[in-house]
C-alpha cells in the first residue's frame, strides 16, 4: 500500500478581521512546500493537489499547475498529482499543456487526475461563458477527453469538434515525458462512484469519511466494474488504482494529535457540509467567525449543522502511530492502493505537520513496505482477464503494459 499526502490549502481569516495579515498567504504556500520536500527526503511516495475557486479561507489553491512546478524543482522522487484538475471551465488545450510542461520539468512525476468541481465554484464560470449548469458533466467530460487525447498524441493532434469546442488539427506542444501519457485519476466524494470510475478506466481518489467497511465496498465494486464487458477508457492506457483520502495529524499520542488537530479538524468538517459553499454565494462570509459561532452554539449557515463528531468519522486519522497503524490496517485489508493523509486545515500549525510527516513515515509506514509483495500478488489476481493497456506506478514493478 502506498502513502501521500493532500493539500488544499487553507488560510483562515483572524477574528473579526476582512483580509489577511501581510504574508499570511504566501506564508502557507511556503509550508506546503517545505512539508511536501520533507516527506520527498522520508520517502512518502505521493502528493495531490485540489483545484478550488473562490472558497476563501477554506481553499485557497487555484492554480495547481504553478505549485507543481515549485514542487518538481525542489523535490526528487514524490508523484506530483492533481486532485483533481477542474475540466469542467478549464481550456482543455491549456490544460494539457501544463500537465505536459510539469510532467517533462518533474522527469515524469506527474499524475492527472480530472473532474468537474463543485457546482458552486464552476457556477461562476458558466456563468460567463453562458453554459448552463445542467450541462457541467458533459462539458467536463468532453474537455477531459480533448485533453487526455493531446498528451497521448505523439505528433500532430487531429483537432476535437463537438457541441462545447471546435479545435482546428494542431501539434501541441510540449508533448508529456509519460508515455502514453501520465497515470488518470479522478476524486468521489460519496458512495456508489467506484462503477462509473472503473468503467472509464481512471484511478479513484476516494474521500473516506465513512471508514474501511465503505471503502471495501468500494474497492470491490471498482473491480468488479473494471472486469466487465463496458470499459470505455479515457485514456490510451488505464489505471486501476484505488486510494483512500483520509484526514486529520499525527502526533507522538492520542490526546497530543487531538489537542493539535481537533479544531481545524472541526473547521474542515464545517466547509465541507456547506460553510465553503457560503463564502462563493457571499464573498464577505466570514468563515472562521461563522465557525466560531456554530461552535458556540450558534446555527450552520444553512440550518442543517454538520456532527461535531466529524474529526472522529470512522475515516479519520487524529492519532498517535499505534492507532494510526491500526485505522491503516484496515484500509490495507480493504485492498485500497494508498492511503492520502489531509493535514492541512485551519490553523494547525506548520511545526506539527512536519512532525506529522516525521511520525508517518518513521513510525507508521515500514511494517506496510513490507507487506507490498502481498498486495501486489492481489493486485495481479484482480488483473486477470482485463485485457487493456494498462499504465499506473501505484506498482512498484510500474506496469506498464501499453500496447
Amino acid at each position: 500500500m502506498k502513502f501521500g499526502l493532500f493539500y488544499n490549502p487553507m488560510v483562515p481569516r483572524r477574528p473579526g478581521e476582512l483580509e489577511w495579515e501581510p504574508g499570511e498567504e504566501r506564508n502557507a504556500f511556503k509550508s506546503t512546500l517545505e512539508q511536501i520536500q520533507l516527506a520527498d527526503r522520508l520517502g512518502i511516495d505521493y502528493v495531490f493537489l485540489g483545484e478550488h475557486h473562490f472558497s476563501a479561507q477554506y481553499a485557497h489553491n487555484s492554480a495547481s499547475e504553478v505549485l507543481l512546478g515549485a514542487i518538481a524543482a525542489t523535490t526528487k522522487h514524490i508523484r506530483l498529482g492533481t486532485a483533481i484538475t477542474q475540466t469542467s471551465h478549464n481550456d482543455p488545450v491549456r490544460v494539457a499543456e501544463r500537465i505536459a510542461m510539469a510532467d517533462l520539468i518533474s522527469d515524469g512525476r506527474v499524475e492527472f487526475g480530472l473532474g468537474s468541481g463543485s457546482p458552486h465554484e464552476v457556477a461562476a464560470f458558466f456563468q460567463n461563458f453562458g453554459v448552463d449548469q445542467s450541462e457541467r458533466k458533459a462539458r467536463t467530460d468532453a474537455a477531459a477527453q480533448i485533453a487526455v487525447d493531446i498528451l497521448g498524441s505523439r505528433g500532430a493532434w487531429p483537432g476535437a469538434k463537438n457541441e462545447f469546442f471546435d479545435y482546428p488539427p494542431a501539434n501541441v506542444v510540449p508533448k508529456s515525458h509519460q508515455l502514453p501519457h501520465p497515470p488518470l485519476w479522478t476524486s468521489t466524494t460519496g458512495p456508489g462512484m467506484a462503477d462509473g470510475v472503473a468503467k472509464r478506466g481512471l484511478g479513484q481518489l476516494m474521500l473516506t469519511v465513512g471508514g474501511p467497511e465503505l471503502v471495501a465496498r468500494e474497492v470491490q465494486a471498482y473491480w468488479n466494474a473494471l472486469r466487465g464487458d463496458d470499459v470505455k477508457p479515457v485514456g490510451r492506457a488505464i489505471n486501476p488504482a484505488v486510494f483512500t483520502f483520509t484526514s486529520g495529524l499525527l502526533a507522538p499520542t492520542d490526546q497530543l494529535a487531538e489537542e493539535r488537530g481537533r479544531e481545524g479538524l472541526e473547521f474542515f468538517g464545517f466547509g465541507l457540509m456547506g460553510g465553503a459553499a457560503m463564502t462563493i454565494q457571499n464573498p464577505e462570509f466570514h468563515l472562521w467567525d461563522e465557525f466560531k459561532k456554530w461552535k458556540a452554539g450558534g446555527k450552520d449557515p444553512r440550518a442543517t449543522p454538520p456532527p461535531m463528531d466529524f474529526a472522529y468519522a470512522p475515516g479519520q486519522t487524529m492519532f498517535g502511530p499505534d492507532r494510526a497503524k491500526k485505522l491503516y490496517r484496515q484500509f490495507e485489508a480493504a485492498h485500497s492502493d494508498g492511503v492520502l493523509l489531509n493535514q492541512q486545515f485551519g490553523h494547525t500549525k506548520h511545526e506539527h505537520m512536519m512532525e506529522s510527516i516525521e511520525i508517518l513515515a518513521r513510525d507508521v509506514i515500514p511494517e506496510f513496505r513490507e507487506r507490498e509483495p502481498e498486495h501486489e500478488a492481489w493486485r495481479a489476481e484482480q488483473l486477470k482477464g482485463v485485457d487493456l493497456p494498462i499504465y499506473t506506478t501505484v506498482s512498484s514493478r510500474r506496469e506498464a503494459l501499453v500496447a
